[in-house]
């Protein structure tokens, strides 16, 4: 019997050897002794990567070398070589080789497809890494730019919401904005303040970020789900009834004043009115703002700059949505992706960094005060829940679009730098038309999708010739070398 029970220890011990020897290898191997390591990153200034994430990531890991290459040349050789950022960037990456990048979402997108980036799946599955913790949609959107594989974390994002004067409102018994509006039903609701006011002294019901009506009136495209280019992405197909809907919109709310702009008020420069609007949000002749996490200062520090203002009772509802897909929003960006380089020598140490900066320990520090928060908010929402009593939730309330949900038409569209400007003075020709002029809608959309494309087709061209000006400039300095 006690050969027996030897004989059944034995092969115990032999199938625990086994079973060790035969383990599944780990995604990556650990840190060198005391925790030692090293790492390269490319980021556009050293000094600022200290300061926001080197310098804090080195106090929880103070073996880990940190080497930071300035993406500054970056900049010279696209104007040097009549090249895109996105081509230059992946050049540079090759060039320095860093183990980790923190990039723009076109340049990640290509650098995923390409297999450049290391596949971060397997590894957040050993070390059971939450991504409960990220706002929905963030997870799925990343998901979507590496083809179905996450191949980088954000820790931050961007949006917009609307802020209000409880105060105004109940003074002009109008009921308060709610969340998820249309914009048609935000712009009824602020048509409301225009009969408040007088000629001289009006009170606006909703202000944007410089009053400038091309802004507002993309923003009210971007809800009706619209696209600017055709499906091949090469014209513009701008003469169809939703861009009627959206230019009739906009200058109804416009010319009854529902909303503020510099096309009937101008001003000399556009940062001043951004200010102006903002003083007049607490002077009670504005009721409304459609502004970024940023504005949560002004609430703050304004009335203590002011000795005229007096504190008001605000509050926070979502930016207007798509009434189709009520649960998504046009304002909601994801900041820069951080991933490492699938040929990095140093994935464990790059990883390690990686996890810190999008882990819930630094969001939930960073959600402690509004030192750091400016247009960019944690992905991680559960640790700012309220400021001075006041509900936060709208601005984590929404989902991202997809990358093709744009009214530009995603990443995939190809647009000549050039074309914003004149297309957005375009733009603001046929809304003073309509405005001062009475011009149709149906013949406003018409000449915008004639003189858009011309704008369009010059610019490519244009982009085109300096592109090729460009390269022989480049190929002469090198043939002189």
């Amino acid at each position: 019997m006690r050969q027996k029970w030897k004989a059944a220890i034995l092969l115990l011990v032999v199938i625990s050897l086994l079973g060790g020897c035969f383990a599944e290898k780990p995604a990556l191997e650990e840190l060198g002794p005391e925790g030692k390591g090293k790492m390269k990153v490319i980021y556009y200034d050293e000094d600022s990567f200290f300061k926001e994430y080197g310098n804090p990531f080195n106090l929880k890991y103070p073996n880990i070398e940190l080497e930071v290459v300035s993406t500054a040349p970056i900049r010279r050789e696209m104007q040097a070589n009549g090249t895109t950022y996105e081509e230059e960037y992946v050049k540079f990456v090759e060039k320095h080789k860093p183990d980790v990048i923190i990039t723009d979402s076109d340049s990640f997108e290509k650098l995923a497809q390409e297999g450049k980036l290391y596949n971060l799946e397997a590894i957040i599955e050993q070390e059971k890494f939450d991504l409960g913790g990220y706002l929905p949609g963030f997870v799925d959107l990343l998901r979507e730019r590496g083809g179905g594989s996450l191949y980088g974390l954000t820790p931050h994002f961007t949006t917009k919401v609307i802020f209000y004067n409880a105060d105004l409102f109940r003074e002009q018994h109008i009921e308060l904005p709610r969340n998820k509006m249309s914009w048609k039903e935000l712009l009824e609701l602020s048509s409301r303040f225009a009969e408040s006011g007088s000629e001289d002294d009006p009170i606006y019901g909703l202000v944007g970020q410089y009053g400038r009506a091309d802004n507002i009136f993309f923003d009210v495209a971007g809800s009706l789900s619209l696209r600017l280019f055709d499906a091949k992405g090469e014209k513009i197909a701008f003469n169809t009834d939703g861009w009627k809907e959206a230019m009739e919109l906009t200058a109804n709310a416009i010319r009854g004043k529902a909303v503020f702009s510099t096309l009937l008020e101008p001003r000399s420069r556009y940062g001043e009115v951004d200010v102006e609007q903002s003083e007049n949000f607490f002077k009670g002749k504005v009721a409304m703002v459609l502004g970024s996490p940023m504005f949560l200062h002004g609430l703050r520090e304004y009335p203590k700059y002011d000795k005229e203002a007096n504190p008001i009772d605000w509050g926070i509802v979502t930016a207007p949505v798509d009434p189709a897909n009520p649960d998504e929003s046009n304002y909601v960006f994801l900041s820069s992706q951080f991933a490492i380089l699938a040929d990095s020598p140093n994935k464990r140490a790059a990883w390690e960094f990686v996890k810190y900066v999008n882990g819930p320990d630094r969001a939930k520090a960073a959600s402690r005060s509004l030192q750091g928060l400016f247009d960019e908010l944690p992905t991680r929402g559960e640790y700012m829940k309220e400021l001075d009593g006041k509900s936060l939730e709208p601005l984590f309330m929404l989902r991202p679009k997809a990358s093709s949900g744009n009214v530009w038409g995603g990443p995939n569209v190809k647009i000549p730098p050039g074309f914003y400007w004149p297309f957005a003075n375009l733009i603001k020709q046929e809304l003073r038309e309509m405005i001062e002029n009475n011009k149709p809608a149906e013949a406003a959309v018409a000449k915008i999708e004639t003189e858009g494309n011309v704008i369009l087709k010059q610019e490519r061209e244009r982009e085109k010739t300096e592109a090729e000006k460009a390269r022989e400039k480049a190929q002469e300095n090198a043939a002189k070398k």
